[in-house]
């Protein structure tokens, strides 16, 4: 439905709120160009809708108080569901990115698609009813990232894609619009990590940025110029595909058919293979009175090692943090990004790790291109949920018709004095 010239207005002023808050009604009148009494008769609306809300106070040294706006945190929430090769996510998000609810359901091989569709559809009634006094604007969904460590080769519902099969497109769907009454948006687990970190995290107000991958795969999610970059058809940024050791005869080859790939030489399957191999070769290790590794070499025992100044341990994870560093220097020299953000369990390796990873990361880096930061994310777990809340929050304000909105640059504190209200 086309939006009319009042819609437009108001939408502007809530993307600005939503952007620039807490904000006045005289500011977003100087913003706008729109006559105060306008401004004010929005904003009624807005207030009305509970969209907004009355927050505090500022003061600009001269004449009254101005009252200050901003968006009604505790009010707009989403619903984001996002898979894994062994569980669902749901979480339930604020539009500040602050989660009211996480939890995660087993995700069995082999399930029937029926079967599932039922207990999504069951755990989001529930979830409806527990915030029935919140406005929920929608819901989100995360595909399943490929997860090389259950590698399989059949067409089964949890591993061997990257995107969603098509039950999730023409059943999941839209059987969950049906039950909530309320808009359902897919989107590709390429694009997640970026957008979860752009609205809720280490990159909010940074336009060009790279989230890398660690974990049993090494990925990629690229922000440019403030949007997401999925590519052609949403496979965009395999940085674990790219070849940066093809010299090596014999090597083993990649699942995906190449030698030399950096997933192959880098993720963590290649690391704890390396120092199983060299126990097995009675290498010395302080692993071999490590308490359990009935389950194989986990990342957990790599760094207890770690911590005890372990000879092998430090060798192998050193040489995996100078090549993983030398595939994220590519990115970056292709890319010129102000962020790199990382994230995935092999950070949990912990300092020892991050330090010779930065070291390599820059020392790779065309000197033009060498101001750039490196952080880690705070939000691993629900990166993919989050990720699709903030896609849904993006489609719920139409920001897409109001980008040049958040190239707006935010006053800083110095700036702007806010008191609280008073009674």
């Amino acid at each position: 439905m086309p939006i009319n010239n009042y819609l437009h207005k108001q939408y502007l002023i809530l993307n600005i709120i939503n952007h620039l808050g807490p904000i006045s009604r005289t500011e977003l009148s100087l913003l706008t160009d729109y006559r105060p009494a306008s401004v004010s008769a929005i904003v009624k609306d807005l207030l009305d809708q509970r969209l907004i809300l009355e927050t505090g106070q500022s003061s600009t040294g001269q004449g009254r108080k101005r009252t200050l706006l901003e968006v009604n945190n505790e009010h707009l929430c989403a619903i984001g569901i996002s898979f894994s090769s062994k569980h669902i996510t749901y979480i339930v998000s604020q539009v500040n990115g602050v989660i009211l609810y996480q939890t995660m359901s087993p995700l069995l091989p082999g399930s029937p698609k029926e079967e599932l569709i039922q207990k999504i559809l069951a755990k989001v009634s529930g979830l409806l009813d527990m915030f029935g006094n919140k406005k929920l604007v929608g819901i989100g969904i995360s595909d399943p990232p490929y997860d090389p460590a259950v590698y399989q080769q059949t067409d089964s519902l949890i591993a061997n894609y990257t995107h969603f099969n098509s039950w999730v497109h023409k059943q999941l769907k839209s059987q969950l619009e049906a039950l909530s009454g309320l808009p359902v948006q897919t989107y590709s687990g390429v694009t997640m990590p970026a957008m979860a970190e752009q609205r809720f995290g280490v990159a909010k107000g940074v336009q060009n940025f790279i989230c890398i991958e660690l974990s049993n795969g090494i990925g990629a999610s690229i922000c440019c110029n403030g949007m997401p970059v999925g590519g052609e058809h949403g496979k965009a940024a395999e940085l674990g595909h790219t070849v940066i050791d093809y010299s090596v005869t014999n090597q083993k080859l990649c699942y995906c058919g190449k030698p030399g790939c950096v997933e192959t030489s880098t993720a963590f399957p290649a690391l704890a293979a390396k120092i199983s191999g060299a126990l097995n070769q009675g290498v010395l290790s302080v692993l071999k009175s490590y308490q359990d590794l009935s389950d194989g070499i986990t990342i957990q025992a790599i760094r207890w090692a770690l911590d005890k100044e372990d000879q092998m341990c430090m060798y192998y994870v050193k040489d995996i943090a100078i090549r993983l560093g030398v595939a994220i220097a590519n990115a970056v020299n292709l890319l010129n990004p102000k962020l790199v953000v990382l994230y995935g369990f092999m950070l949990e390796l912990g300092d020892f790790f991050l330090r010779h990873l930065e070291s390599s990361i820059r020392e790779n880096v065309f000197a033009p291109l060498k101001d750039f930061e490196i952080r880690t994310s705070n939000s691993t777990e629900t990166l993919f949920s989050l990720g699709a809340v903030a896609e849904i929050f993006s489609f719920y304000f139409k920001q897409e018709n109001y980008r040049w909105v958040y190239q707006l640059q935010p006053e800083s504190p110095d700036e702007k004095v806010i008191a609280q209200d008073t009674p």
